[in-house]
């Protein structure tokens, strides 16, 4: 869906700290939110998107009975 981004790039776009970003993407994390990524990669923190919105998990749905 989206390519990786560094969270730095980010930062010097949106003029938000990077310890601000680093600590809002770990409360969604935390708060189990799906539909994207957040990592190290090497010596920078890189974050994705795997679908339109990110949103919060859903515990009970009728996926969970699908196989892949």
């Amino acid at each position: 869906m989206n390519k990786p981004v560094d969270i730095q790039t980010i930062a010097d776009e949106t003029d938000l700290s990077w310890t601000y970003l680093k600590k809002l993407l770990t409360n969604l994390k935390e708060q189990q939110y799906e539909g994207f990524h957040f990592e190290k990669l090497g010596n920078s923190w890189i974050i994705w998107k795997d679908r339109d919105h990110i949103i919060k998990h859903l515990k009970n749905t009728c996926g969970k009975f699908l196989k892949d």
